[in-house]
């Protein structure tokens, strides 16, 4: 059951894996789907097998979240596709398996950038309206690493410890007036994550991106006065 009041969705990161797998779910329940990615041609040709597979039109851009003019022009042009914005799944995310000291600077920095300030940015464009209309929902695609940290990926388990942080103090400020939020934090998905092929692992230890989608789009149809602040999700033979 969609809420005809959360009906409108961004989803970040959409181009591949979990966003490619949210962007069909929720279009096959009935939302309204604005999609963003940096990789403009993977995601020109998701949007329209979409919309050929399910007879629909879909608002899609490319947007690079590591500029702060690109995060605030995404969210205006979803706006003006949508005519409002319901939800905002902050999916993208970018990180590497290896020693920090192998790490560039550079890399650390666009790290933070897109898995911590994206969505701080994303959730300050789009709360203003979800706050006048006393409604909205955000959910933040973390990492079990945010509870459990592992060695050789120290930025990265940073900024999902950084992103459950953020979302768990944001959604005690604005659940009173409401707007919900949700922390999503799955263990190892089978995408493309540190360059591995999608679709490759077992999937004893790695959670299809399918799966997933649909725990997430899930939370959408909760009734107003439920929420899920955390959503941990294992593959049963994981290691957790």
């Amino acid at each position: 059951m969609i809420h005809a009041d959360l009906s409108r969705v961004v989803v970040t990161g959409a181009s591949r894996g979990l966003g490619a797998a949210l962007a069909r779910a929720l279009v096959e329940r009935g939302y309204r789907v604005f999609l963003a990615s940096r990789n403009e041609s993977e995601l020109r040709q998701r949007a329209e097998t979409i919309e050929r597979d399910f007879n629909t039109s879909l608002g899609w851009s490319r947007a690079d979240l590591r500029n702060v003019a690109e995060c605030r022009a995404l969210v205006a042009t979803a706006e003006a596709f949508l005519g409002r914005i319901d939800v905002l799944i902050n999916n993208a995310g970018v990180g590497w398996y290896k020693p920090f000291m192998d790490w560039s600077d550079g890399e650390i920095l666009e790290l933070l950038a897109l898995n911590l300030a994206a969505p701080m940015l994303l959730a300050h464009a789009v709360l203003p309206g979800m706050l006048a209309r006393g409604r909205g929902y955000i959910v933040n695609v973390a990492s079990d690493l945010a509870r459990r940290p592992l060695a050789n990926m120290a930025p990265y388990v940073g900024s999902k410890f950084g992103l459950l942080g953020f979302g768990t103090s944001l959604h005690r400020e604005v659940r009173d007036r409401g707007v919900r939020l949700t922390t999503v934090m799955p263990g190892v998905i089978d995408s493309a994550f540190n360059g591995a092929l999608e679709s490759t692992k077992d999937p004893r230890w790695a959670l299809a991106p399918s799966a997933l989608a649909t725990r997430i789009v899930d939370l959408l149809a909760l009734p107003y006065n439920e929420v899920i602040d955390e959503l941990t999700i294992h593959p049963a033979g994981g290691d957790y």
